[in-house]
């Protein structure tokens, strides 16, 4: 899976999910906020902030107003970091996106990055110049140090997504466990009862994160999944059909091809089907959305 796709990923499971999310990550906000009101997502009204660039926040980074109980509100930038090289340039990029959120809010604004690879992370930014000295400092959150006993008690829906990160880099380039993982997560959320569309998004998220749509994945594996993901609500259909024409139109881009802006023609709808099917979805769903002749998707397969 592309790290695009992965960035989607968490973008989406951190949306669906935003109370979840500060609780698990950062509960000194959670204590202090005023739950009378719901927390806001900024980023899509944002584009400046939230862009795409590698050197700026990507997808799936996201701005959150938090309202707090003393009745102002509070900025959170989350950063999702897939290091597994340390990167030199990355507390700079973190200080810039925290800098520009306070120059343009005059707000309180706290960064927290969640690191998702299998290095040691830099919260620090340093800088001196005759003289003038800056040392900016944003909390961090390790995946690897996780621990998978505490994940796995853990109520919070944000533990599962931790839990299957975290399971991601366990297991490695290992199918075998990577489907085992899968289901183990996959059961815990049938036990917890969690509201449907939240239940989703973890679902959606574990399915890519650990790469369930892979065919060399055990066929047991790939058949429970697919049966739990049949009756998928029509949010979550969206998602995964909006990513698929994002990923077709951007290869598009890439490639310089006229083409690839016209989502209508056949070999775009065939490469949006093909994603789609990964993905699990049924050979109804795609016909409905991409209007291929249902022989034509089975053929795919």
């Amino acid at each position: 899976m592309s790290e695009k796709w992965i960035d989607r990923s968490w973008y989406d499971v951190l949306a669906e999910n935003l109370d979840d999310a500060i609780s698990f990550f950062m509960p000194d906000v959670a204590a202090h906020r005023d739950y009378s009101r719901k927390p806001d997502l900024l980023s899509r009204k944002l584009p400046a902030i939230g862009g795409s660039s590698d050197k700026g926040m990507r997808k799936a980074d996201l701005v959150v107003s938090v309202p707090l109980k003393t009745g102002t509100d509070l900025r959170l930038a989350l950063h999702v970091e897939q290091q597994h090289a340390h990167d030199k340039d990355f507390p700079s990029r973190m200080y810039e996106g925290h800098y520009r959120l306070s120059d343009r809010h005059r707000i309180p604004v706290t960064s927290l990055a969640i690191f998702t690879g299998d290095i040691s992370p830099v919260s620090v930014y340093f800088n001196e110049c005759y003289g003038t000295v800056l040392n900016f400092r944003y909390n961090v959150f390790e995946v690897r140090t996780a621990d998978v006993e505490e994940l796995e008690s853990d109520p919070r829906i944000f533990a599962l997504v931790i839990l299957a990160a975290k399971r991601m880099l366990d297991a490695g380039g290992d199918l075998e466990k990577r489907g085992e993982y899968s289901l183990e997560i996959l059961h815990l959320l049938r036990e917890r009862g969690y509201e449907e569309k939240r239940a989703r998004s973890l679902q959606w998220f574990v399915y890519h994160i650990l790469q369930i749509g892979d065919n060399k994945i055990d066929s047991k594996v790939r058949k429970e999944w697919n049966m739990e993901l049949i009756p998928i609500d029509e949010a979550i259909k969206e998602i995964h059909v909006r990513h698929a024409l994002e990923e077709g139109m951007e290869r598009g881009r890439e490639e310089g091809k006229e083409e690839g802006k016209e989502i209508g023609s056949v070999e775009r709808a065939l490469q949006v089907a093909r994603s789609m099917l990964d993905d699990g979805l049924s050979p109804e769903a795609i016909q409905k959305y991409t209007g291929l002749d249902k022989e034509n998707i089975l053929a795919l397969r």
